[in-house]
């Protein structure tokens, strides 16, 4: 066998071992962090908003750092990138229609209220909500004789902090609106597939032949307005009336401070 083909097929493997562990570690996070609030209990509301803020700046900063810089690099219409980004941003405001802001922390379901979520489609638009991690964690830069990786393993560590809060909140949520424990695991099983569904899309996409480069581009980046969305929402909603909370801020500072670590470092 040729050098190059050698070179071609351990590259190949390693992408595949990668993601089928990233896979199962998507899964789990999402599985593990649901069934905790089921088995055990509810995490104590201060625990569970300090580990939601910690998220939320461990993803606002790879965004800025890792996701940004790269799909404006990988563009020769960066204001077009741009645009994917807006829509993405907007995408997630409309999903949040349905899920009442489950993603960034809402653990009440408003039962009886007109504003009560419905857990069909709670769980759909958490479904693509969780589709467009999972995209993002695969860039459409990647190829077979590229595989591109800097930065990958703190993006994945972030996505996973941001699993295990939207999980609980959404075990906390059904809790309300189902009896039934075994239907419960049902949805968390499905929203748990549905970020390695779209890494393994996005992967199957990006090694088509005939795929166009500007429409991965495209998708990635509305997965990016999308993570957005989510980090910005938790800042905001971390200090209401524009009060400062000192746990909250430093919570914050140190999702953001290891997002710089591990974008750096890994």
């Amino acid at each position: 066998m040729c050098p190059h083909c050698t070179t071609f097929v351990r590259i190949n493997q390693n992408s595949l071992y990668k993601m089928i562990l990233q896979s199962l570690l998507l899964f789990l996070a999402a599985l593990l962090g649901g069934l905790a609030v089921l088995v055990i209990r509810s995490p104590s509301k201060t625990t569970f908003q300090l580990l939601l803020v910690l998220s939320g700046g461990y993803l606002f900063a790879i965004t800025v750092l890792h996701l940004l810089p790269e799909l404006f690099a990988m563009s020769a219409s960066p204001k077009r990138v741009g645009l994917y980004i807006l829509a993405g941003f907007f995408l997630q405001l409309l999903l949040e229609l349905l899920t009442k802001g489950v993603e960034h922390g809402h653990m009440d379901a408003h039962t009886g209220s007109p504003h009560s979520v419905a857990p069909l489609p709670l769980l759909l638009a958490l479904c693509i909500h969780a589709f467009l991690d999972g995209v993002v964690l695969h860039s459409p830069n990647s190829c077979p004789l590229h595989q591109h990786t800097a930065g990958l393993g703190g993006l994945l560590i972030g996505i996973l902090l941001h699993k295990i809060p939207v999980s609980f909140a959404l075990t906390s949520v059904l809790r309300e609106l189902m009896p039934s424990k075994q239907k419960i695991i049902v949805y968390l099983v499905l929203f748990a597939v549905a970020s390695p569904v779209g890494l393994w899309a996005s992967h199957h996409f990006s090694h088509q032949e005939g795929s166009s480069p500007e429409g991965l581009v495209a998708f990635f980046a509305l997965a990016t307005g999308s993570l957005l969305h989510i980090a910005t929402t938790i800042f905001f909603e971390a200090s209401p009336d524009h009060h400062l909370n000192a746990a909250k801020f430093l919570a914050s500072l140190a999702g953001a401070t290891l997002a710089t670590l591990f974008e750096f470092l890994l």
